[in-house]
C-alpha cells in the first residue's frame, strides 16, 4: 500500500505511538489525530502544524458519529484508519477497582476499535486504496498475570482484525496488525522493563504497510510467534518477564481518556 497522498485518522494521535505515526505519516500525507485531551491535541499540533486535531472519545457513539461526518463532510474522504487509543490498569482481578478499570480497558481497546472501524467502513469503502491498522500487543498471545483484563482487551484486537480481514478479502480495504514489544510511553511509565521508541514502531509500521505485510511483528516478538506455536509455555514466561509489573499497581492510559 503506498502511504502518499492520503488522508489519515489515528485515534489516540495526541501522544505515544499515534503521535509518532502522525508525525511519521504526515510527511507525505494529510493526518487528523483525534482524542480526548484537548491539551495533548493542541499540544501536537504545535509540534507538527501539518497534523489536524478534533476531538475524540472512542467510547461514545455520539461522539464517534460527529468525527466521522466530520471526516466526510470537512476532511473529504478516509483512506487509512488506525487505532492507537488504548488505556492500560493493572493489578489484580480482585482489587477494589477492577470493575471500572477492566470496563474501561475494553470499553476504550476493544470497543473503541470496533465501533470506529463500523463507522469508518463506509468511507473506506469509497477509497480506491484503503487500509486498517490495529496496534496489537504480545500480551495478545500469551497469558499475562495482574494485566488479565488489558490481555484481553488485546486479544479482541488481535482477533477482531484476523476476522476483518477475512471478510474485507477481495476489497480494495487491507487490514494490519502492529505488534510491538513495550514501547516507552506514558501507557507503560509502570512497566519495569526494556523499552523501545515510539519512534521506532512508527518507522517499522510504515514499512511494514508499504510492504502490504498484513502482520507486523517487531524486534523480539517476531521469535516470540515462533516460540508461541511449538513452545507455549515458554512463550508464556517470556512474555511475563518482558512485561512484568513494577511492584506498585500499574495505572496507564493514552491520548483516548487522558
Amino acid at each position: 500500500m503506498q502511504l502518499a497522498n492520503k488522508k489519515v485518522l489515528i485515534t489516540g494521535g495526541g501522544s505515544g505511538i499515534g503521535f509518532a505515526l502522525a508525525r511519521r505519516l504526515a510527511e507525505a500525507n494529510e493526518v487528523v489525530i483525534a482524542g480526548r485531551s484537548t491539551s495533548k491535541l493542541q499540544a501536537a499540533k504545535n509540534g507538527n502544524s501539518r497534523l489536524r486535531p478534533v476531538q475524540l472519545d472512542v467510547t461514545s457513539e455520539e461522539s464517534a458519529a460527529m468525527v466521522i461526518d466530520w471526516i466526510r463532510s470537512d476532511f473529504g474522504g478516509l483512506d487509512m484508519l488506525v487505532h492507537c487509543a488504548g488505556v492500560m490498569h493493572g493489578g489484580a482481578i480482585t482489587t477494589a477497582d477492577a470493575a471500572v478499570t477492566g470496563a474501561e480497558e475494553l470499553a476504550v481497546n476493544l470497543g473503541g476499535a470496533i465501533r470506529m472501524t463500523r463507522l469508518a467502513l463506509p468511507l473506506l469503502q469509497a477509497a480506491p486504496e484503503a487500509g486498517i491498522l490495529f496496534v496489537s500487543s504480545p500480551v495478545a498471545l500469551k497469558a499475562v498475570p495482574r494485566l488479565s483484563v488489558y490481555a484481553a482487551s488485546k486479544a479482541g484486537v488481535h482477533s477482531f482484525a484476523r476476522s476483518l480481514r477475512a471478510e474485507l478479502a477481495g476489497t480494495a480495504i487491507r487490514v494490519f496488525e502492529a505488534l510491538p514489544p513495550v514501547v516507552d510511553t506514558e501507557l507503560t511509565r509502570d512497566l519495569d522493563v526494556a523499552k523501545i521508541a515510539s519512534a521506532a514502531v512508527a518507522d517499522a509500521v510504515v514499512s511494514g504497510i508499504e510492504r502490504n505485510k498484513l502482520q507486523i511483528p517487531m524486534h523480539q516478538v517476531r521469535p516470540l510467534m515462533l516460540i508461541a506455536r511449538l513452545a507455549p509455555r515458554l512463550a508464556d514466561r517470556l512474555v511475563q518477564q518482558a512485561v512484568r509489573p513494577s511492584t506498585r499497581d500499574l495505572v496507564g492510559h493514552d491520548e483516548a481518556k487522558a
